[in-house]
């Protein structure tokens, strides 16, 4: 009985051993040991407008004479970079920080409008009654900078959100009152 238990465990034991080894490649567990090779997302611009948003909404000058929340509308998005974000996602992005943050209301947006016309339907509304009126526009501007190194580019984004003045009888329609800046850096492939 001994001998066949010996016969039946020995090549069992060493069965299973080379069978529960693992061969190919290794993930880390810690994301932050590995170095990551990816371009600007839209991921990344919403999350540092979440951030950067209540940042905005912290100054006093972004507070209404009321008290309520502003109303914001979403204006456009000046882009001096090689990555090219479908308009629908971005409007959406920024509608879910607001949204989120609680500090604002929306009050509408256009991909399609310049910030030249919200200035303009802001001045012509002045003195009317105004329901739906924003009080701010907010804008996005980001900027790429390359630095190319042996086998892969960095690239540095400067990221900037602005709150444009657009409240019915101010003296400042039209002007940035509050803005906040970020750098992003990528580290991307040749």
């Amino acid at each position: 009985m001994k001998k066949f238990i010996l016969l039946f465990a020995l090549p069992s034991v060493i069965a299973l051993s080379f069978s529960s080894c693992q061969s190919g490649k290794t993930i880390r567990v810690d994301a932050s040991q590995v170095t990551e090779y990816r371009d600007l997302t839209v991921r990344d611009l919403d999350e540092f407008s979440s951030k950067m948003f209540v940042k905005l909404m912290q100054s006093p000058l972004a507070k209404t004479a009321s008290g309520q929340p502003p109303r914001i509308a979403i204006g456009p998005m000046t882009a001096q970079i090689t990555v090219e974000f479908p308009e629908a996602l971005r409007i959406n992005g920024l509608k879910n920080v607001i949204t989120q943050s609680g500090l604002a209301r929306i009050a509408g947006s256009s991909s399609n409008a310049s910030l030249n016309e919200f200035i303009r339907f802001a001045k012509a509304q002045q003195g009317r009654a105004q329901a739906n009126q924003p009080d701010y526009v907010l804008t996005q501007k980001i900027f790429e900078n390359r630095e190319y190194q042996n086998k892969v580019i960095f690239k540095t984004y400067t990221y900037i959100l602005e709150l444009v003045d657009l409240r019915s009888g101010s003296s400042s329609i039209g002007d940035v009152i509050v803005s906040e800046t970020e750098n992003i850096i990528k580290q991307v492939r040749k």
